[in-house]
């Protein structure tokens, strides 16, 4: 036998073939708990109210026009049927306000619209809330500041070379490491304090290219500064230095988080990239959801609007191109193996998503065979 299930805002009821409500338990009539129950079940529970009426109808079929119901229900071993468009329910939901009025819920159809609203509301609330404490979106915001502190560090950086090369332009031109040279400039300021003990033990430069600057410096063609000019210039690349020294901070805890809310997608593929992914896709779900065609060209929707529009040959990979694996391979070898990569990421963010647990040493050794 086919019973109906119906969950509405003032309570569960069961509907037979001809229409008719054979069963209910009705909902407290206050706003918050209602909504409490409907994030019960957004979250994955079995409201205790569901789970009395199902018992009365163990042996019967119980169809549903809401998935997750039907899911949780499932799980706890009732007979399931889903019907999206099941018309004995749409007609229940249709009638709702009416009959909750003829029940005696409600004093008038304004009351019961304002009950709606309230529960809308503390649900949408709820909702937010759970969405917040979703860690994938912390990792969203922490690439999009490694992105802006790289932005960033280029305009200070590049800024700071112009400055600093009207005093010592050999330098300028021997360092293309923005850190390193912001380490240089901030420890010595001057050109005459710069000697070969800081330039090889503390900044690590090879003692041969220390040499070199050294003998530069005697005959740069550099204009001296003024003490004033020289401590805004150092000021300047200690702000650099420790712009590079929070980008670092960043990329370590990014690494841990990774490991904690993505085990699989960060064996897979490096966490940095990974987190990449998941902020290119929204969020962890929507990578989780997405195909592996999808994936493989994430970060590269320039090229594929270009295709589209002129007919271009499509991109072969986005941001996964980052990958050793994919960017060290000849180039007739580069579409093969980026789908390859792509179908194994879209498995780990489907098991990081659902928490499956850890399996990224399986995914691995699949992806390097």
């Amino acid at each position: 036998m086919n019973s109906h299930l119906v969950v509405t805002v003032v309570g569960v009821f069961v509907l037979d073939e001809e229409n008719n409500i054979i069963n209910t338990r009705n909902f407290p009539l206050s706003s918050e708990k209602v909504a409490a129950i409907f994030s019960q079940i957004d979250k994955g529970e079995l409201p205790a109210i569901l789970t009395e009426i199902a018992k009365e109808h163990k042996t019967d079929v119980l169809v549903t026009q809401n998935a997750k119901v039907g899911h949780l229900l499932a799980a706890n071993g009732y007979k399931v049927q889903f019907e999206y468009f099941d018309p004995l329910i749409a007609n229940f939901h249709k009638s709702i306000e009416t009959m909750a009025l003829e029940m005696g819920y409600f004093k008038s159809k304004e009351a019961f619209r304002k009950f709606v609203r309230e529960v809308a509301l503390f649900l949408t609330k709820e909702r937010v809330r759970q969405a917040a404490d979703k860690r994938d979106r912390l990792v969203v915001h922490a690439i999009e500041t490694i992105d802006d502190v790289d932005k960033t560090l280029n305009l200070f950086s590049n800024r700071l070379r112009e400055f600093y090369g009207m005093h010592f332009p050999e330098l300028v031109d021997a360092i293309d490491n923005h850190h390193t040279f912001a380490k240089i400039v901030s420890k010595t300021g001057d050109k005459k304090n710069i000697d070969l003990k800081l330039l090889v033990n503390e900044i690590g430069l090879p003692k041969e290219k220390a040499n070199r600057l050294m003998a530069a410096r005697e005959t740069s063609m550099g204009s001296s500064l003024l003490s004033q000019d020289i401590q805004l210039i150092q000021e300047q690349a200690q702000t650099i230095v420790n712009l590079y020294r929070q980008r670092q901070s960043l990329e370590k805890w990014m690494e841990v988080t990774m490991q904690t809310i993505a085990p699989n997608i960060s064996g897979v593929i490096s966490p940095l990239l990974g987190a990449r992914l998941i902020s290119l896709a929204g969020s962890l779900r929507d990578l989780a959801l997405s195909p592996s065609s999808k994936i493989q060209v994430l970060g590269a929707e320039k090229a594929l609007y270009r295709t589209i529009k002129t007919g271009a040959p499509p991109p072969k990979h986005g941001i996964i191109y980052q990958d050793p694996r994919l960017n060290q391979a000849k180039w007739w070898q580069r579409g093969k193996i980026a789908r390859i990569l792509a179908s194994r990421i879209s498995v780990a963010a489907r098991l990081d998503y659902f928490e499956a647990g850890d399996k990224s040493s399986e995914l691995v050794e699949e992806t390097n065979k």
